[in-house]
């Protein structure tokens, strides 16, 4: 009785981790891929004029207006996350500067300073979450089948 329990408990959180790993997989998957719309679809955005509220020093994010139909927005997006890794270097900026501003057309409140993403670096983090769901529903299916076989093969010596 006291190996059943060590062996549900061992398999429960053996089953965690892989349910874990799962759900990591496809949140991660579904962010990567809604950032990296988002980024290819900025591109295509209208610019508008704006002007730089705080500088980008010391770890702080640079601050950012623009006005859009007679609205005043605040932005801090620099660029999207899958362009992180783009060639593009940041400049310097002071406040007072005025910058260009790539803004959705349809959600003003959502701007870039950098359009567009790099498709490579999409490409890695698709294939790194892909493992994550591959392998997190792999080992699921692995566990529940190992824990049935012996499961029965416990049973059938009981009887």
């Amino acid at each position: 009785m006291e190996d059943t329990l060590k062996n549900r408990s061992d398999v429960s959180v053996v089953l965690l981790f892989f349910i874990g790993l799962t759900i990591f997989g496809v949140l991660g998957a579904a962010f990567i891929v809604r950032d990296y719309a988002s980024a290819r679809a900025s591109i295509a955005w209208p610019v508008y004029d704006g002007i730089v509220l705080s500088p980008n020093d010391s770890g702080r994010a640079l601050r950012y207006v623009y006005s859009v139909d007679g609205r005043t927005y605040e932005g801090k997006r620099h660029r999207f996350f899958t362009a992180l890794l783009s060639s593009r270097a940041s400049e310097t900026t002071s406040p007072g500067k005025t910058l260009h501003v790539y803004v959705d057309p349809d959600k003003h409140e959502v701007s870039v300073l950098q359009p567009g993403g790099a498709g490579g670096f999409f490409a890695a983090m698709s294939l790194f979450f892909g493992a994550g769901v591959f392998f997190g529903v792999g080992g699921i299916v692995r566990t529940l089948t190992l824990a049935a076989a012996e499961n029965k093969k416990t049973q059938s010596a009981v009887i």
